[in-house]
């Protein structure tokens, strides 16, 4: 099940709630979602897979481009697909572009599922502006992932819906991620919590290692790399005495720390890789192609 929508409409808290644990970042910053992620949801006798894709935008730089274009080949292969609007405004020209996108898929056939979010903090007439906006919509929820409201109903629906098969991942899998991608993941989330403006879309993060520490089996050491497009954006990064830079490994070691139950030397380094979003040779480095 592929879940769209424009940024920040609430696709990886979603696909969190429904797994039970994180398995995406988060912020309020758009663009955090820059690749598509999956996330495990297992039950007895089911498991669904959900994949979190990158939100549908107006782009502005070849990195843009390719997120959009990994959110629309996801769900035109996807068993079912998620429309993702938010219930605390009326649906703007990107909600009406991801609507558009979802009446496309459900003439072409797929079912299509529009799902109103943030209902716990909804304004008045907006599930019938939607409703009305998407009437062929397969199925309609209004859900809160916050506090859990239509949620069950939401998943029964998910249940039901699902195709016979054998499952696609072991019982104790709840994503595809390697410990390096999340390390990455992570780094790359407390960087869009701790700055402002264009820094935090201008940062790439690559984990160069990810080894046993020296203190034994349970310890870790990882060494990562933060990309910026302009030598301004690094004194930024770094911080004043390198205050920035050590905040931003500090909270990283301690959530990464509590996922893996061991201790972990976290080495971050901030280079220079000029206009790396308008590079193919640096977005396929980084994953993004």
């Amino acid at each position: 099940m592929a879940l769209v929508g424009k940024p920040n409409v609430g696709k990886s808290t979603l696909v969190n709630h429904l797994v039970g644990r994180k398995v995406a970042i988060t912020s309020s910053k758009p663009q955090t979602t820059r690749q598509r992620m999956l996330g495990v949801v297992h039950g007895q006798d089911y498991q669904a897979v959900l994949v979190d894709t990158p939100g549908m935008m107006n782009p502005k730089t070849r990195l843009h481009r390719s997120m959009i274009n990994s959110a629309t080949q996801e769900a035109k292969s996807a068993d079912v697909v998620m429309c993702l609007v938010e219930c605390t405004h009326m649906p703007t020209s990107e909600d009406e572009k991801v609507i558009d996108f979802a009446i496309t898929l459900a003439k072409d056939g797929r079912p299509v599922w529009l799902v109103m979010t943030k209902n716990d903090r909804r304004k008045e007439g907006v599930e019938q502006a939607c409703s009305a906006r998407f009437p062929g919509a397969d199925k309609t929820f209004c859900i809160s992932a916050q506090t859990g409201g239509g949620i069950k109903g939401l998943l029964e629906a998910l249940m039901v819906s699902l195709p016979e098969g054998p499952p696609y991942f072991p019982p104790d899998q709840v994503s595809e991620q390697n410990d390096k991608l999340w390390m990455a993941e992570i780094i790359r989330e407390k960087v869009l919590l701790a700055t402002r403006q264009e820094i935090p879309h201008s940062v790439a993060v690559t984990v160069e290692e990810l080894r046993e520490g020296k203190s034994g089996p349970d310890s870790l050491y990882g060494r990562a790399v933060l990309y910026v497009e302009r030598q301004s954006q690094k004194g930024i990064m770094i911080g004043k005495g390198g205050a920035l830079l050590k905040k931003i490994g500090a909270q990283s070691r301690k959530e990464l720390e509590k996922a893996w139950g061991k201790s972990l030397y976290l080495d971050l380094w901030v280079k220079v890789k000029e206009d790396w979003r308008e590079r193919d040779d640096w977005l396929r480095y980084l994953g993004y192609r």
